[in-house]
């Protein structure tokens, strides 16, 4: 499962970040590291960005990019 696939208000954690070097660092520059979690404030429905709490920031991640980020749900939700 992604980001990508994932409701507003969901928690998960992430898993793996596929994609090359720079979109591995521009993320972990963002805070999405394997082994953190994220929770989805809004989803990207219609085609917009996914809007994400990580530590105490919100991040806007692409379509494109959010697709590349592996995840584990929390919680079941």
């Amino acid at each position: 499962m992604t980001l990508r696939d994932l409701d507003s208000g969901a928690r998960a954690v992430v898993k793996e970040v596929h994609g090359g070097f720079s979109l591995r660092r521009r993320l972990g520059d963002l805070g999405v590291l394997p082994g953190g979690t994220v929770e989805v404030l809004r989803s990207g429905t219609m085609g917009g960005p996914v809007l994400v709490a990580i530590r105490e920031a919100r991040v806007a991640i692409g379509q494109r990019q959010a697709q590349r980020i592996e995840v584990d749900l929390v919680g079941g939700k």
